[in-house]
């Protein structure tokens, strides 16, 4: 008998703002369903939801059986951070189901075996997720509830996962926003849009088609409504004048209410819009390194003092403007370390990192906080050391509204913080960009802004990402690779390079 779970006019509120209105829908542990939507729109509340560890304002969730669930957070947080690899298991699984949680961790690159005593929190995050993937793939849940599961895993990592849950004897219901990992595993789409969820059977394209549909739909009802307001502006002058000769009044205030009614609706949903949100970029107006060296890097060789072992030795390297380089390599290789040597933020154990001249740079930074009771706009105001019409400038490139642009830190979304990290990198108008896992988080609208804005980018650009797809449609790209301590430049195919780190 296949198990399902019914959600029944769910309805849910973050401090008294409806964040989800009246949503029903069905999941059976033969689907796998991909929740999609922009950041912000209440994703993670419904996986949550679903899940059972919140409780929906209103409506209930209704399943035929019991049903065992198992859920993965997007982070690890609080108490979880503290304990050891063995305490979590023990807490999140079970002892027995080890030798079972040792394979799949290794599958995804990770030896949990030699982890046992680890803290969590000293862990990267892509080893915590990997702790928690395994032990919800060993357990073998009814249904497998995973928040943006790709996210801090290498591209490695995510090509054995997609392997995994492809094979996965169970309903899984997924967050994400890698293409790949959607159009291998997605049989449903469901999308989170203006607190409504709008489901479409098939693929990632299908869904596409479906959206794109709607949304046509939508725009023509909004001419419609806007053609009605016109059409009521023009009326309503006459029919006021015969209400004060006392004729007609009940039709006068009819009419004056759906003329308030609309415009009420148009205030708060404006036209749909099917374009894909480009992001304008003020370019670096120096042309004084295009063409020419930007950096050079020699003999470079990096250990952590008291530790045995390079982490990088004997690194060659030139960064020439223009180019977009992708510095890949399995999680715990030394990716971010190198990064953190280039910006200068540690120093070469041996060998030396020279820049040319006046070159200006701006790194993203994956993990950057920002002052949680500052707002959006103050925060951009204050690193970008820029006026008030700069700020909301950079900030209306990443999609953010009036009212989250006067929103504190402290109340965005993960996602939302990302894009507010972004627009910060871009906003200074540097010759080189390092991008640090700038995809993790992203939702589709935001993943294509910074698609495009790499492609038409003439600043130089340094990426690490292990989104497949993003890395596939990047343009003039050459590789660098981390592997066995040190880190050599490749201009192969994408394909050809996964091999290589295999």
């Amino acid at each position: 008998m296949s198990k399902f779970i019914a959600l029944k006019n769910i309805s849910h509120s973050f401090l008294e703002r409806p964040l989800l209105e009246g949503l029903s829908f069905k999941l059976t542990d033969q689907d796998r369903t991909c929740i999609l939507g922009e950041n912000g729109t209440g994703k993670s509340t419904l996986l949550k939801i679903i899940a059972g560890t919140l409780e929906p304002t209103s409506g209930h969730i209704e399943k035929n059986t019991h049903i065992r669930c198992y859920y993965v957070a997007q982070e690890f947080t609080g108490e979880d951070l503290l304990l050891t690899v063995e305490g979590f298991i023990e807490k999140f699984g079970s002892v027995t189901l080890l030798k079972k949680i040792f394979s799949i961790s290794t599958t995804l690159g990770f030896n949990l075996e030699k982890a046992l005593n680890s803290v969590c929190k000293s862990l990267s995050g892509g080893q915590q997720k990997i702790l928690a993937l395994s032990i919800g793939l060993a357990s073998s849940p009814d249904f497998l509830l995973l928040d943006e599961p790709e996210n801090h895993l290498d591209i490695i990592s995510r090509l054995e996962l997609i392997k995994l849950l492809q094979n996965y004897r169970g309903g899984v219901v997924f967050v994400s926003h890698d293409r790949l990992m959607i159009d291998a595993i997605a049989t449903k789409v469901a999308e989170v849009t203006g607190k409504k969820l709008y489901l479409s059977e098939g693929s990632y394209q299908e869904y596409i088609d479906a959206r794109l549909s709607r949304i046509a739909g939508l725009q023509r009802s909004f001419d419609t409504e806007t053609k009605r307001i016109r059409q009521l502006e023009n009326m309503l002058p006459i029919l006021q004048q015969k209400a004060f000769r006392g004729k007609e009044v009940s039709s006068y205030l009819k009419r004056k209410a759906e003329l308030e009614t609309l415009r009420e609706k148009h205030a708060d949903e404006p036209r749909a819009d099917d374009r894909k949100t480009k992001i304008r970029l003020q370019q670096s107006t120096s042309d004084l390194h295009r063409g020419k060296l930007l950096c050079r890097i020699e003999n470079a060789r990096f250990t952590y003092e008291g530790k045995k072992g390079d982490i990088f030795r004997e690194v060659q390297l030139d960064i020439r403007s223009g180019k977009h380089i992708v510095l890949l390599g399995r999680n715990g290789s030394g990716k971010s370390t190198f990064l953190k040597s280039l910006t200068n933020n540690l120093a070469l154990t041996e060998g030396a990192i020279t820049w040319a001249e006046h070159v200006t740079t701006s790194y993203f930074d994956q993990h950057a906080e920002f002052d949680p009771q500052k707002t959006a706009l103050e925060s951009v105001i204050d690193l970008l050391k820029c006026d008030d019409n700069k700020a909301r400038s950079v900030l209306g490139a990443m999609k953010f509204t009036k009212e989250k642009m006067n929103t504190v830190t402290g109340q965005l979304s993960g996602g939302e913080r990302m894009r507010l990290r972004f627009a910060l990198v871009f906003g200074v108008n540097p010759d080189f960009i390092i991008l640090d896992e700038p995809t993790n988080h992203l939702d589709e609208v935001t993943w294509q802004i910074l698609l495009d804005a790499c492609n038409s980018a003439k600043n130089t650009i340094l990426l690490v990402t292990h989104d497949y797809e993003f890395i596939e449609e990047l343009e003039s790209k050459v590789f660098w690779l981390i592997k066995n301590q040190t880190i050599i430049e490749r201009h192969k195919d994408l394909e050809e390079i996964i091999e290589e780190l295999r």
